[in-house]
This record gives C-alpha cells, sequence and structure tokens, in this order.
C-alpha cells in the first residue's frame, strides 16, 4: 500500500458528503470498522492559518477506519488506496482515540462515542491540521 498523501499535510481527509455538523450517530461501540466525514479543515503553517473543506488541502473525502486490521484508509483524487497505520487504539466510556505517525508528522484523532463527533489533528514541523467531522459504524 501506498502512503504518499494520506498524512501529508494531514491526507486523513475527510469531506462534508455524508455527515452534517449536528449529525449523531446511533453510538460507537468501538469494536466495529467506522467511516468518517469531515466538517471543516483548519491548516496553520507559522503565523499563519486557512480554513476551508477536505478539497481545500486536496485531501481524500471519505476515512476509513478498520479495527481489525488497525489502518485508517482512504481513495486519493487519482482513485489510489493511500493507508496509515493505527499505532494506539484506545476506546474509554465516553472517546475513541487513535494515534499515528507518517510522513514526519504525528496524528490523532478523538471521536465521541455517543455523537460520532470527530477531532483529528495531524502535526508536523512546518505544518499543522485540525480535522472536524463525523464518523459512523460501517
Amino acid at each position: 500500500m501506498h502512503h504518499r498523501k494520506l498524512l501529508t499535510g494531514l491526507g486523513l481527509g475527510l469531506s462534508a458528503v455524508l455527515f452534517s455538523a449536528g449529525a449523531a450517530a446511533a453510538g460507537i461501540s468501538g469494536k466495529t470498522n467506522l467511516v468518517c466525514a469531515s466538517i471543516n479543515v483548519v491548516a496553520c503553517t507559522e503565523g499563519t492559518c486557512m480554513q476551508g473543506k477536505a478539497q481545500t488541502f486536496d485531501m481524500p473525502i471519505f476515512m476509513f477506519i478498520d479495527v481489525k486490521r488497525k489502518v485508517v484508509h482512504a481513495t486519493d483524487e487519482s482513485d489510489e488506496e493511500v493507508t496509515s497505520p493505527i499505532k494506539n487504539y484506545e476506546v474509554t466510556e465516553n472517546a475513541i482515540i487513535l494515534q499515528g505517525f507518517e510522513n514526519h508528522r504525528g496524528w490523532t484523532a478523538g471521536i465521541d462515542r455517543k455523537t460520532g463527533g470527530l477531532t483529528l489533528s495531524s502535526t508536523g514541523a512546518d505544518v499543522s491540521f485540525t480535522i472536524f467531522g463525523n464518523c459512523t459504524e460501517r
């Protein structure tokens, strides 16, 4: 699998397609695969931040979390599947926390188990990204 863009500039992309900011999941167990979509992306470099949708930053439309394989995968703009391994996967009473590292950047995602709300951040020496979105079991 090619890791080229999944986390390049966060590349762990998503897009506001199925979900709205107020969408709620029926409750997420943390034991089944998830599909996530973004609502808003904020990218910052030293002294400058920009806000937009995933497409603004050339990120894939959806992000799929494969719990058994412990990978996050998506399809980039050239229809190539890109993946990122999950190094840490924790399920608490209220949240699911995922962490990984790729392309010289660390990333962390927090998913609210009750609402499916997603906050994902990726940080490197040159740029940081924060994605706000929603996830649901698939």
